[in-house]
């Protein structure tokens, strides 16, 4: 089973556009409802064609990559509603105490009446009833002082936005327990093609496999490509690319963000993180949060989203050569800029 370190990253508190969050479930559930297309079910067989080997195993990589990005998204969307339940709770305790002071008002000035011959019988309602029910009837009553009215209103009011607020809390609460089983579902989607991959490269006789290599190999971007890429002009975008490099030959491991390991997206948010730059990790919302370019502007350093459905992401370091965490039958490599369909470009 492949297994996802999460190796923390920083999210950004700013300008996220949720794009693909307002479609996560049902990214997460249409993907999940696939999770067992493809799965190898024959014994090896030495006659086996590579090449649709190699096709099963691009698809179910594919197919990996587009569940780990919707759980990324997913990821991400859970640490907005955490937080945002965290600070509803935070305010229902203080409300909660605002409203016990408000009570403790009105219990004084009940007090202060009974010691002076008895309390007003609009107060002991007051005191009886919820500070909401008892206003409305109390304005029909011509003997409420105005002070006393607008304590009373003062409690109503709190009364009110505190209901609201656990209103608010118990659906947060509801959607945080579907994210996470949606998460879950979503795990097992991508362990399960990622077996299925494994499998299927472990049927190859070692002749097959050898031919595997070659043909993987084949996509490789040439060693002169490589030697004459050239230096970012930008300062931070420079740092990026030098970040990206270094990271050459380390694994593909779904979620990952690093320093041993990285996916697509993972490996993008780190380098740009190393320049200052605080982005999300997935690829759709790296897109949605930076100042798009066309192919004619693009600069070492921008990145390139693939797919149309932006599930894959590299950075572009320049000769039509991108960086990126490809999957896990490939380490973090080179490759030619228009090795996928391209969906857009930005600049981070």
């Amino acid at each position: 089973m492949v297994t996802s370190p999460k190796e923390a990253a920083h999210r950004a508190p700013k300008k996220y556009v949720p794009v693909s969050r307002t479609a996560v479930t049902v990214t997460l559930a249409t993907a999940a409802a696939g999770s067992v297309a493809l799965l190898p079910t024959a014994n090896a067989d030495p006659n086996e064609n590579v090449n649709d080997v190699k096709a099963q195993v691009d698809k179910l990589h594919e197919q990996a990559e587009q569940a780990s990005e919707a759980y990324n998204d997913a990821s991400a969307r859970l640490n907005d509603l955490q937080h945002k339940v965290d600070q509803l709770q935070a305010r229902i305790t203080a409300e909660q105490n605002s409203l016990n002071g408000a009570r403790s008002s009105l219990g004084g000035l009940a007090a202060a009446q009974y010691e002076g011959g008895g309390v007003d019988t609009t107060l002991q309602l007051m005191l009886m009833q919820s500070p909401d029910s008892y206003l409305q009837q109390a304005t029909m009553l011509s003997r409420i002082t105005d002070d006393k009215m607008a304590t009373m209103r003062n409690a109503a009011e709190l009364q009110r936005q505190l209901n609201q607020d656990k209103t608010t809390a118990s659906d947060g609460l509801a959607e945080l327990a579907k994210t996470r089983n949606l998460m879950a579902q979503q795990k097992a989607d991508i362990d399960a093609k990622e077996k299925a991959a494994k499998d299927l490269l472990g049927r190859l006789t070692a002749a097959q496999r050898l031919q595997y290599n070659r043909m993987v190999a084949t996509t490789s971007v040439p060693a002169a490509t490589v030697k004459n890429l050239p230096v970012p002009t930008d300062a931070r975008a420079a740092i990026a690319v030098a970040f990206a490099k270094a990271q050459l030959g380390k694994p593909y491991v779904w979620g990952a963000s690093g320093p041993n390991a990285y996916d697509c997206s993972g490996l993008t948010m780190a380098a740009w993180a190393k320049a200052g730059v605080k982005m999300e990790h997935g690829s759709r919302a790296q897109y949605a949060d930076f100042p798009k370019v066309s192919r004619s502007q693009l600069q070492p350093g921008d990145l390139v989203l693939y797919y149309s459905d932006m599930h894959h992401v590299g950075i572009y370091v320049g000769n039509n050569t991108i960086i990126h965490a490809a999957n896990p039958s490939s380490p973090i490599e080179y490759a030619s800029v228009d090795l996928m369909p391209i969906a857009g470009y930005v600049r981070p």
